[in-house]
């Protein structure tokens, strides 16, 4: 760290967003690091859309003013992808390769994710995929170089 190298750039899966949202676990804090500018987030229309469609789910009881402010919070130091190239590594739930779209665009990294199809994957072109505490983890381990 400290060598004044450019942040890390992580693209975060859906999940992490809607985790971050309603509880406090390592995926607030990594949102929290973004937040704070350790991290530079990589986002797309397509994560943002899916994002919005799964957090109004009535089950989560989230208020628009809730997501708005934590949406308006990070659009400000997010970075928008524009996916150069279709990915099709992920059949069984196709929406993951649009996280993946995302990461190789914004030359990510990292993907943080809890989803298992990501997770089983573990890398894609050289960026990693892991889960918000075991990323952590390895970043105040200061092994992530």
């Amino acid at each position: 760290m400290g060598t004044g190298h450019e942040r890390m750039r992580v693209t975060l899966d859906t999940n992490v967003f809607v985790s971050a949202l309603g509880w406090n676990g390592a995926e607030a804090a990594v949102i929290e690091m973004v937040l704070e500018s350790q991290l530079q987030l990589c986002l797309s229309t397509q994560i943002l859309s899916e994002f919005y469609r799964v957090v109004k789910y009535p089950k989560f009881g989230f208020t628009d003013k809730e997501i708005d402010g934590f949406i308006g919070r990070l659009m400000p130091l997010a970075v928008f992808v524009k996916p150069v190239q279709e990915i099709h590594i992920i059949t069984t739930d196709p929406d993951d390769n649009r996280i993946i779209e995302c990461a190789v665009g914004g030359k990510c990294n990292y993907i943080i994710s809890g989803d298992k199809h990501l997770l089983q994957l573990g890398e894609y072109e050289g960026i990693k995929i892991m889960k918000a505490p075991d990323f952590l983890q390895l970043i105040s381990s200061g092994e992530e170089d």
